[in-house]
């Protein structure tokens, strides 16, 4: 029972400083929904970019030819 009291007791003291402190409970949310727009935001951007690269390099098809470094093959004397 005494726990209850206290989670009712801290749900009051919570509501009662956020209706005490009206401007630093709305910039603190107003700055919490900007930054997840932003995020949101970016990473839309990020996927757009990633398509639109996709789409310009698909004229190629499958006849690419890949140069790198090491071989493809993954044998013990691959020079790692």
């Amino acid at each position: 029972m005494i726990y209850l009291r206290l989670i009712v007791e801290s749900i009051r003291f919570a509501v009662q400083a956020l209706k005490a402190n009206l401007l630093r409970t709305f910039l603190s949310l107003l700055g919490v929904t900007i930054g997840i727009f932003s995020i949101t935001l970016v990473f839309t951007f990020l996927d757009s970019l990633e398509h639109n690269a996709q789409a310009s390099m698909s004229f190629m098809g499958d006849k690419v030819i890949y140069v790198q470094k090491w071989p493809w093959d993954f044998s013990n004397y691959s020079p790692w």
